[in-house]
């Protein structure tokens, strides 16, 4: 079967692989094998990422998304995000174990410079301390949720990210969730669920994907197939650009050399696809829950 290309609309959305595939966490579903010591994909530069904020502006990107890896790991983390907010609304998608209060500090301090926002996602992939940390390993739990308790202390409204390993609607583990993170002091939990990619590791601990796993040609002229983010946005990495973080480190979704060089369509081949089409784009920012105690 021939895979129905998603045609490029335009960049929107410009992410970032700050940190490379580098991780302090190795956790059992990463769809892109990151984790302690992996240098297959190098970190970039604050020079690099300011070349392609230059190149944002010019193409008419309307906000960032730093991803990795880990982005706290990049000694100058802070201070990309800083140049960012400059020009930019940004987003930092982390596992929250390293947002000790210095980290927090500054970068609450960037965000009230800037005349953009900052959002913040943190991962926490089970409300109790024992189902979490069997993912993401020991001690993971508490620092996330120390993570978020010093966000929120200092004026963020972290978005707490979760795998959906329940099912595609759980009511329950979203009031779980949502009460944990007001016990530590988080007032408006903001919880959004992501469906696991069964790739990385998480191919190898649940099974990869089967052939009908596909996206069809008539799958889209559905509506809403114009959000996938393959139509709006690319990923830059050290090693060039990619179609989108899911795919990054897959042969076929790197795009070219330069952000130019990747504003085209892409087929559609890839099982990852079916399943970010069937959760409606899963990537934006857009939370579970926004409530107030």
């Amino acid at each position: 079967m021939t895979a129905p290309d998603c045609p490029f609309r335009g960049l929107d959305s410009l992410w970032i692989q700050v940190a490379g595939l580098s991780c302090n966490l190795r956790c059992a579903h990463c769809f892109n094998a990151s984790g302690p010591g992996n240098r297959e994909m190098p970190a970039l530069s604050r020079i690099d990422v300011r070349s392609l904020l230059d190149e944002a502006e010019t193409v008419g990107v309307r906000d960032i998304v730093f991803t990795g890896g880990e982005p706290f790991l990049h000694p100058e983390m802070v201070e990309i995000a800083g140049d960012t907010l400059s020009r930019f609304p940004a987003t930092i998608l982390t596992n929250g174990t390293l947002l000790i209060g210095r980290i927090v500090e500054r970068l609450a301090a960037a965000a009230r410079d800037s005349i953009y926002s900052l959002e913040v996602r943190i991962s926490l992939d089970a409300p109790t301390e024992e189902d979490n940390d069997r993912i993401r390993g020991k001690g993971s739990f508490e620092r996330a949720l120390a993570g978020a308790a010093c966000l929120a202390e200092a004026g963020f409204l972290p978005i707490v990210t979760a795998v959906q390993f329940r099912g595609e609607s759980d009511p329950v583990a979203l009031e779980e969730v949502e009460i944990l993170l007001r016990s530590r002091g988080i007032r408006k939990p903001r919880v959004k669920f992501l469906p696991a990619f069964r790739m990385g590791r998480e191919a190898e601990r649940s099974g990869g994907y089967g052939e009908d796993d596909r996206v069809t040609t008539e799958m889209l002229e559905l509506p809403g197939a114009e959000q996938l983010l393959c139509s709006t946005a690319r990923v830059a990495t050290s090693r060039g650009v990619w179609v989108c973080p899911i795919l990054v480190n897959e042969r076929g979704g790197w795009m070219g050399g330069t952000l130019s060089e990747s504003f085209r369509p892409f087929p559609l081949a890839y099982g990852a696809c079916s399943t970010c089409f069937r959760h409606g784009a899963v990537c934006a920012n857009a939370a579970t829950a926004v409530r107030e105690e």
